[in-house]
């Protein structure tokens, strides 16, 4: 009987978890919005001789999720964006741009459903 209590309650446990709502405390890179559509800093480092030319800014910081042109989540004002040489920026999934973080420029890649 105390096999089968245990048992439930870590079943039930496993669902709660489960069923946990994800909210903007999961992410933990940084996130910016482009023209409408947001962007999130990967780890992966990108040689300036593909840097083409900057296109922007971070300029206003959220304790949230994006939502604006230039407004960026931990990201600090003044943060520069830039095309990649030879990588269009549009709408799907294969959009990317560089930004530069501590002298370091990183790939930011389209991502979608993070409203």
């Amino acid at each position: 009987m105390i096999k089968r209590t245990i048992l439930l309650l870590l079943v039930t446990l496993l669902l709660l978890t489960g069923c946990n709502d994800r909210n903007q405390d999961n992410i933990t890179s940084p996130v910016f919005n482009w023209n409408g559509h947001n962007y999130i800093v990967t780890n992966e480092p990108i040689p300036n001789d593909e840097i083409e030319e900057k296109i922007g800014e971070i300029k206003e910081q959220t304790t949230d999720i994006p939502t604006k042109h230039e407004e960026g989540y931990r990201l600090n004002t003044g943060t520069n964006i830039y095309k990649i040489r030879g990588v269009e920026i549009t709408n799907d999934i294969d959009s990317n741009m560089a930004i530069e973080i501590e002298g370091e420029y990183r790939v930011a890649r389209i991502i979608v459903d993070i409203k």
